[in-house]
C-alpha cells in the first residue's frame, strides 16, 4: 500500500544575516496509482471534498521528544490542505470524492525504507549499483550524481521525521478492496529539531506539493517558510476526524 503561512515579501527578508538558516530541504514524494492519475488536482476555484482520518503518531517516536498536540497538528493539516483546494467535508456541501489518512512520526533506518520513503528511484541514479553484491562501473559515476539524489542518499542512511498522507476513492474506502488513489510522504532529517517544531513547518511546506503527481521527488526550501514563523496557534476550525484505531486500508506498507 502507499500508505498560512506566507513568508515575508523578499524585501523584508533583505536584511544582513551572518549565519543563514540551515534546517535545509524538505523532501516530498508522490506515488499516485493509475485510478489517481485520472483525477483533476483540485484548485480553489474548483476544491475537492474529503473526509479524514488521523492515525497521529503511528510511524514511531524518540522517548523525550517534544511532540505536538494531535488535535491542534491534525487542525493545522486540513489548514493547510484547504488552501490547495482540499476541503473537509460537511453539512451543505457536495459529498465527499476523498477518504484521506493522516500518519505521522520519528522514523529510524531499518525500521522502514527510507529510500523508498524519500522518493529514491535508481533509475533516476546515474550511479546506482547494477548488480546486487558486486561494485561494478557506475562506481567512478559516483561524483556526478545530482544533488538531489545526494541529498536522499544522505538524508536516508540517519532517522527523519515523516508525514504520510493518503488518499483513498471515498466510496470504496472502507469496503473489502479499498481503491487508492495517491500517497503522499514527506520527510525531514530528524537531527537538531523537535517533532513539535518540524511536522507543522513540513506540512507547510510541502503544501503545494500533496497529491500532486510528479516524476520524482520535489525538493521545497523549509528556511524559507521558518521565516514566517510557523505556529500551531490561531487556527480555524476544520473538519478533521481523530481516529486512533489501525485500519486495513490505511497501513503505511509499500504496495
Amino acid at each position: 500500500m502507499f500508505l498560512l503561512i506566507s513568508a515575508a515579501p523578499a524585501g523584508l527578508r533583505a536584511e544582513f544575516r551572518l549565519f543563514k538558516n540551515t534546517w535545509g530541504n524538505v523532501i516530498v514524494a508522490t506515488d499516485v496509482t493509475r485510478a489517481g492519475k485520472a483525477l483533476t488536482p483540485p484548485t480553489l476555484q474548483q476544491p475537492v471534498y474529503y473526509k479524514g482520518m488521523s492515525l497521529g503518531r503511528k510511524l514511531g517516536s524518540i522517548p523525550g521528544d517534544n511532540e505536538p498536540d494531535v488535535k491542534q497538528l491534525n487542525l493545522f493539516v486540513a489548514d493547510i490542505l484547504a488552501k490547495q483546494g482540499y476541503l473537509a467535508a460537511k453539512p451543505g456541501v457536495p459529498e465527499p470524492e476523498l477518504f484521506l489518512v493522516l500518519q505521522w512520526g520519528y522514523i529510524k533506518p531499518g525500521s522502514e525504507d527510507l529510500l523508498w520513503f524519500l522518493g529514491y528511484d535508481p533509475r533516476q541514479d546515474i550511479a546506482s549499483q547494477a548488480t546486487i553484491n558486486m561494485l561494478g562501473p557506475e562506481v567512478f559515476r559516483r561524483g556526478m550524481r545530482s544533488p538531489e539524489i545526494d541529498t536522499i542518499l544522505q538524508d536516508s542512511q540517519n532517522p527523519i521525521y515523516g508525514i504520510i498522507v493518503t488518499a483513498f476513492d471515498f466510496k470504496t474506502a472502507k469496503s473489502p478492496e479499498p481503491v487508492a488513489l495517491w500517497q503522499t510522504r514527506i520527510g525531514l532529517p530528524a537531527s537538531g529539531k523537535s517533532m513539535s517544531s518540524a511536522l507543522p513547518l513540513m506540512i507547510a511546506t510541502a503544501g503545494p506539493a500533496i497529491g500532486r503527481p510528479a516524476d520524482k521527488p520535489v525538493f521545497l526550501d523549509a528556511d524559507r517558510i521558518r521565516e514566517g514563523q510557523v505556529k500551531l496557534g490561531e487556527l480555524k476550525f476544520l473538519d478533521y476526524e481523530q481516529d486512533s484505531r489501525p485500519t486495513e486500508e490505511s497501513g503505511s506498507g509499500k504496495k
